[in-house]
């Protein structure tokens, strides 16, 4: 086979690229595609990689543009020639990427297969074309990254990926050693050791920062693919890195769906699964049951009774659950502790609690949730978070709750269903009712009805989730004489009668 002068083809827009490489038999004009770039940052990877001998570059590009990367091509790989793509509007670019070191330019409404054949030809005649370059042959490494990219192949790059000696394969990547492209590299050899009928390749980290090996093996061989994986695993333990193995697959040109869809997404398995040392396709940890969604109108309803260590206990026990749900959608975990933490601020900060401390720190809670590399971290920072709150409840109620109120509160949690009001209470207590009323409305925020009310409607919507008795009698458990009366405080308070909370209550679904 006649040598090939190798082109990578750089342009923000997606369909530019496409048309580029697929207007022309590139191998049967004397060239091969071996890569494509949406921005220069990109492109310069991609030369360090695969050092093609021409690069065709859009000029106006987000990040770096073609008049960076053309001098910054330029100053590290003076052999490499760069052909821009340009509109009629942009030739003050142009000028510069010539002044910068750009071969040639073909205006972007021009472009056609004969327009750019003939420019690059210009630019690389045959006479430039060197021994290395005759004798040169599509690598598997290369063509390996083009599959990952999604890029076209030439024929002879799938002519290459048919010689590959066995039917299928798997990708295998570890995480959390600090040498992982020194070890990926030697594990190659390793694999190979371990298992007499396989090949490897080091398919090295791109954005996504994660390096794999690709191992072809035929199928009859996969149980002992698992339980080398396994071994290494725990051969690696005291390193408390992390082994994971996708799915088996048939064919190479699926090598960029199974990295996307298997490899990536359990990496993010191990955001939650910390103690996990190996991840297999097929032999995942059981994912605990859900539950019922979180009720932030009820923990919000007991912390306006200032019932902290009820609601906190619910809350908790949510968390805990949440952390072990480890296919959640990592950016969605670490939200919904934000927007609790958020709402308890803005909640605590209405009752007039002395929240400016506690929201000077909020942003650097915040920043220490969005960094937290698993779980863990990220709860541990929310913990820290409600211990904070905790502290300022107990100095706040140690000040303006006499021990004679909490029984007071503590009597009304206890009898909710009996006929209460303030004249009973005040009788019972030996307070006077006024200023009992004043109480309620500067310390709780909230009148003595309403308190009330608000607790009541709590323990009709636990009745209402858990139970299928009537809701008249929910009404008279909960302290309503009149079932009307109860379904307008109810529908008041949640938004909907009694009956639709119960259809929608996740505990009877």
């Amino acid at each position: 086979m006649s040598g090939l002068y190798k082109v990578l083809v750089v342009d923000d827009e997606m369909l530019i690229r496409q048309g580029v490489i697929n207007y022309i038999d590139w191998e049967k004009e004397g060239f091969q595609i071996i890569g494509e770039a949406s921005n220069g940052n990109e492109a310069l990877q991609l030369i360090e990689e695969l050092r093609p001998h021409l690069v065709i570059t859009d000029v106006v590009m987000p990040g770096m543009d073609g008049i960076e990367l053309v001098r910054d091509v330029k100053e590290q790989y003076l052999d490499i020639e760069i052909v821009v793509l340009s509109s009629f509007e942009d030739f003050e670019y142009v000028r510069s990427t010539f002044q910068c070191g750009a071969a040639d330019y073909i205006l972007k409404p021009k472009l056609n297969g004969e327009e750019l054949i003939k420019t690059l030809r210009k630019v690389m005649p045959e006479s430039r074309r060197t021994e290395k370059v005759i004798q040169s042959a599509p690598s598997i490494d290369v063509v390996l990254q083009k599959c990952l990219a999604g890029s076209s192949l030439m024929v002879s790059e799938e002519e290459l990926l048919e010689d590959l000696s066995y039917s299928h394969y798997s990708l295998i990547a570890v995480c959390g050693r600090d040498d992982e492209s020194e070890f990926f590299k030697e594990l190659s050899g390793i694999f190979e050791e371990q298992l007499s009928a396989c090949e490897t390749f080091f398919v090295p980290a791109d954005v996504s920062g994660i390096n794999a090996v690709l191992v072809n093996f035929n199928r009859e061989h996969l149980q002992s693919v698992k339980q080398c994986v396994t071994w290494l695993a725990e051969a690696e333990r005291e390193l408390r890195a992390s082994w994971i193995m996708s799915v088996p697959f048939s064919s190479i040109l699926e090598l960029k769906t199974i990295f996307e869809d298997q490899l990536l997404k359990m990496k993010d398995y191990l955001f939650y699964l910390t103690e996990e040392p190996v991840l297999i396709y097929d032999d995942l940890p059981e994912i605990p049951e859900a539950g019922k969604p979180f009720d932030l109108g009820r923990f919000l309803s007991l912390f306006k009774q200032k019932k902290f260590e009820v609601a906190i206990t619910s809350l908790n026990e949510h968390v805990d659950v949440l952390r072990r749900q480890y296919t959640k959608d990592i950016f969605e975990f670490k939200s919904w502790l934000e927007n609790i933490m958020f709402n308890v601020i803005v909640l605590l900060d209405n009752m007039n609690y002395d929240v400016d401390e506690i929201e000077t720190m909020k942003y650097q809670y915040f920043s220490d949730i969005n960094e937290a590399s698993h779980a863990n971290k990220a709860v541990t920072v929310f913990h820290t978070f409600i211990d904070e709150v905790r502290r300022i409840v107990q100095i706040e109620d140690s000040k303006s709750c006499p021990p004679d109120m909490k029984r007071l509160l503590q009597f009304i949690e206890d009898h909710y269903a009996e006929p209460l009001s303030l004249t009973t209470l005040s009788e019972s207590f030996h307070f006077n009712p006024s200023y009992l009323s004043s109480y309620f409305s500067t310390h709780l925020n909230i009148g003595f009805s309403d308190y009330l009310n608000q607790v009541r409607i709590v323990k009709a919507k636990q009745i209402l989730e858990t139970s299928s008795v009537s809701v008249s009698m929910v009404s008279e458990m909960v302290g309503y004489s009149d079932p009307s009366y109860f379904c307008k405080v109810f529908k008041r308070m949640e938004g909907s009668s009694p009956g639709s909370y119960r259809k929608q209550a996740p505990a009877l679904n």
